[in-house]
């Protein structure tokens, strides 16, 4: 070879060497960055940074196991407890959680009781029914004394601020006028025209009188991120409308001022008085947490015991703002934090209100993801034009080093400059990059004279260990008796030995196959196709592409697919297989389902159907609802489609579709309203599920969490043909418009919504048939029978939501998600009041 073919080669290998590694920054760039590797490089940094919290705070902890402590969170123990902070000089109280204030009838019904009480001692002839309410009128008049006593001390101390709760079950309380009037100041802007905050559709509030009686209201929820972990503050709620603040913002308001005082300044930024708080999108921002080396959070604390028995040192409370709740996790729960995994509501208020009294939040402006693909992009570009040169191991120690560099910048911009710059991956890419590129160059320089191999259309072999494990195997085998089991394994070696071209390696074990059973599936016409082929690969390799890779059974635990490790299988439907498995780069547990589409589609339509998957898994990856399994990651591995999800631990609503096996009543409107609400979000992202069903509704009765699954895979089933020609969907929970082909919209889901909601209540479906013709004709033109007379225990608001739900027509049915919810909490409310 002389030396122009020489270079040429050098020239095409640089080519091709560029190209994989600028697929691989524009991957990254384009939306595949590493989360879990960011969030744990910021989480680490959030550890060992030993900040000092403000001394400004002091925190009331209430004991829930000390019997001799009266109900703190009681309008008596409550009012008793503030009474004895603002004699000893506090400047704001909070309480960190709900007041439990029982609900009571307005004053005119307890001056009725009272009338009644005293016909009651004065006749005898009063009927049981009257006596009986009556009697009720004690309990009702100490309600109804202590909540004005609590009333009385909120406006003579004028410093209380109380919080309010989304409810994780059931409705919330509707916000009272006086509730209300605690909303932020919005200096004429309009709540609808994009100012994106947290939604909550209901809160749990206090009653009108004690709002009104109160300094302040803020909202006392946290929200985690997908992993679990909270790292951010939202600092405006939309109350349905009505712009309250969380509640560390509240209490700082209140210490100066009123909620009237927090000023909507622009659609990032927050104005108190002369403080301007500067956000990120949705009004949130990252908080700071604090620590010492020893691990202690570093705030000041009083027992409440103290407090009421007056034991606190007057010091510590004067002219401190005061933070009051439960200082274990028995009653309210607790929340993972970079620096701690169970942290008290009591502490996470604390640490945001710490930083929004020092100014010590973090922040991702905008400009963030430009800079953070400039330095991928410049890493890519050093990568290719200098370090290559270098000897490999120098090259390593050059990647090292700058992965440090960048991993220091991005430890300054944290702790100086309170941003959050996520280098975290443009570090990794630098580490491996410059390793992978020196060491694919001096490999070509040291061959000249080889002949470059064409690249397989098949995936290789990551590494000589795997083909070490591969010959290791194949050895045991060969030492156990021969079996169905063992000849299956052995053919699953023949054929990864055969996508990594190691040809004499299939042939040797085919031929193994062959000695003790020559008949076995198609192992004769492969040794055929080896004959005389080693130095022309071609015809086996499109026998090895032809050929479907032998289903994994046992063997498939302990494999990886993608790069998730499979653990087990957990379920199995019509076209897809799900499988637990692990996420070694973060350890977190996820669902993988699998679809073969290459085994249910044409060849025709194959590319199509892979590239819908990765469409529809992208548009369903971006929805992030509490009722949604949420998809972390998509790809294709061996001709297998596959989606990473986040593990719930419930069983599907499947179960209780048998007639042997229902759910109340009340559970089966309240499970409904969740996944309305949930489709109602999803379907203002423009994604449509076209699958829901009780198998696709999962439920976990120990947590009470409801999730709808399988959003991203949905489409590919509508009425889809394969090449036996079956349709994949589930024909009885199909909408008429999704059986004609017509226009599908978020209407579709509604209507099969009904038809869960119909079999879950009953145990049938609305529409049976013995063939499937005959059902669709049934959907698209019979009329349901009402549910009522199947279940006659039911009351007509059931059969009203199910009537409406599955009109034939789309534009008939609820024209949201979120109406079909209000009507099936309405009739809920209508069931619990006759109960």
């Amino acid at each position: 070879m002389n030396s122009q073919t020489f270079s040429l080669h050098v020239g095409k290998g640089n080519l091709l060497l560029a190209a994989v590694l600028l697929s691989a920054a524009l991957l990254i760039s384009l939306g595949a960055r590493l989360g879990g590797l960011e969030t744990w490089v910021y989480d680490s940094f959030q550890r060992y940074q030993y900040q000092s919290a403000s001394d400004q705070i002091l925190l009331i902890t209430v004991d829930p196991a000390d019997t001799e402590l009266p109900d703190i969170w009681s309008a008596k123990g409550f009012s008793d407890l503030v009474r004895e902070l603002d004699a000893l000089g506090a400047n704001v109280v909070a309480a960190t959680q709900p007041l439990r204030l029982p609900d009571l009838p307005p004053v005119e019904q307890i001056n009725a009781l009272i009338e009644l009480e005293r016909q009651a001692s004065r006749s005898d002839s009063i009927s049981g029914e009257l006596r009986r309410l009556a009697a009720q009128l004690a309990g009702f008049r100490k309600n109804y004394d202590a909540q004005q006593m609590l009333t009385r001390q909120l406006e003579k101390t004028n410093s209380v601020v109380l919080s309010v709760q989304v409810p994780a079950f059931n409705a919330g309380n509707a916000l009272h006028t006086e509730c209300a009037a605690h909303n932020i100041n919005l200096q004429g802007a309009d709540i609808d025209s994009g100012i994106k905050s947290l939604l909550a559709r209901q809160l749990n509030a206090p009653p009108g009188q004690v709002c009104a009686a109160s300094r302040g209201l803020g909202v006392s929820g946290f929200w985690p991120d997908a992993d679990g972990v909270l790292r951010r503050t939202n600092l405006l709620i939309n109350a349905n409308g009505v712009l309250l603040p969380s509640l560390p913002l509240a209490v700082l308001a209140a210490s100066g001022g009123s909620n009237q005082d927090i000023v909507l300044a622009s659609s990032k930024a927050l104005t108190l008085k002369d403080r301007i708080f500067r956000t990120g999108p949705g009004f949130q921002v990252l908080s700071r947490f604090y620590a010492n080396n020893k691990r202690e959070h570093g705030f000041a604390s009083v027992s409440a015991a103290d407090v009421l028995a007056g034991r606190a040192d007057p010091a510590m409370v004067a002219g401190r703002i005061v933070l009051v709740g439960d200082a274990t996790s028995d009653r309210t729960p607790t929340m993972g934090t970079p620096i701690e995994n169970e942290m008290s509501q009591l502490l996470v208020t604390a640490t945001a209100l710490s930083n929004l009294i020092e100014d010590d939040y973090l922040l991702r402006p905008a400009w963030l993801p430009m800079l953070e693909y400039g330095l991928l992009f410049a890493v890519l570009l050093g990568v290719l034009l200098w370090l290559p040169s270098m000897p490999a191991i120098g090259a390593a120690l050059v990647g090292l080093v700058l992965a440090t560099i960048v991993l220091s910048i991005e430890a300054w911009f944290l702790v100086s400059e309170r941003i959050w710059v996520q280098f975290g991956t443009a570090s990794l890419y630098a580490a491996c990059a410059v390793w992978v590129a020196s060491s694919a160059r001096s490999k070509l320089a040291s061959h000249p004279t080889a002949r470059p191999r064409q690249p397989s259309r098949l995936r290789p072999i990551e590494s000589a260990c795997a083909r070490d494990e591969l010959d290791l195997e194949f050895s045991v085998l060969r030492q156990q008796p021969v079996t169905d089991h063992t000849k299956a394994k052995m053919y699953q070696i023949a054929f990864l030995h055969g996508r990594a071209e190691e040809f004499a390696k299939v042939e040797r074990v085919l031929r193994y196959i062959a000695r003790y059973d020559p008949d076995y599936k198609d192992v004769s016409a492969l040794l055929e196709n080896l004959s005389g082929q080693q130095q022309q690969y071609t015809p086996l390799q499109q026998t090895l592409k032809a050929a479907p890779a032998p289903a994994p059974a046992a063997e498939t635990e302990g494999r990886f697919l993608g790069r998730y490790k499979i653990e087990r299988k957990i379920g199995a439907g019509a076209m897809a297989i799900v499988y637990l498995g692990t996420d070694p780069k973060i350890g977190r547990k996820v669902a993988i389902k699998t679809v073969a589409l290459a085994q249910e589609f044409d060849a025709a339509k194959l590319e199509d159907a892979q590239q819908q998957f990765m469409r529809e898994a992208e548009s369903a990856g971006r929805l992030n609802h509490p009722n949604i399994i949420s998809i972390y990651d998509a790809g294709e591995d061996d001709d297998i489609s596959y989606l990473a999800m986040e593990y719930f631990e419930g069983i599907s609503l499947l179960k209780h579709a048998q007639p042997d096996d229902l759910l109340p009543v009340n559970w089966v409107l309240e499970l409904m309203a969740r996944a309305a609400d949930a489709l109602d979000y999803a379907h203002r992202q423009n994604v449509v599920h076209r699958d829901i069903k009780p198998a696709n509704l999962m439920y976990d009765a120990a947590t009470d969490e409801l999730k709808i699954t399988d959003f991203g895979i949905a489409r590919l089933t509508d009425t889809s043909r394969t090449k036996t020609g079956i349709i994949l969907g589930t024909p009885s929970y199909m909408s008429p418009e999704q059986l004609t082909g017509s226009n599908v919209t978020g209407q579709s889901d509604l209507y099969s919504l009904g038809i869960t909601m119909y079999q879950l209540l009953t145990g049938v479906a609305p529409f049976r048939a013995d063939s499937i013709p005959k059902l669709m004709d049934m959907i698209m033109r019979a009329e349901h029978r009402p549910i009522c007379e199947v279940r006659e225990s039911l009351p007509g608001c059931v059969d009203s939501v199910i009537s409406t739900a599955l009109a034939k027509e789309a534009e008939d049915r609820y024209t949201s998600g979120r109406a079909m919810a209000m009507a099936l909490r309405e009739c809920a409310q209508q069931i619990g009041s006759k109960t």
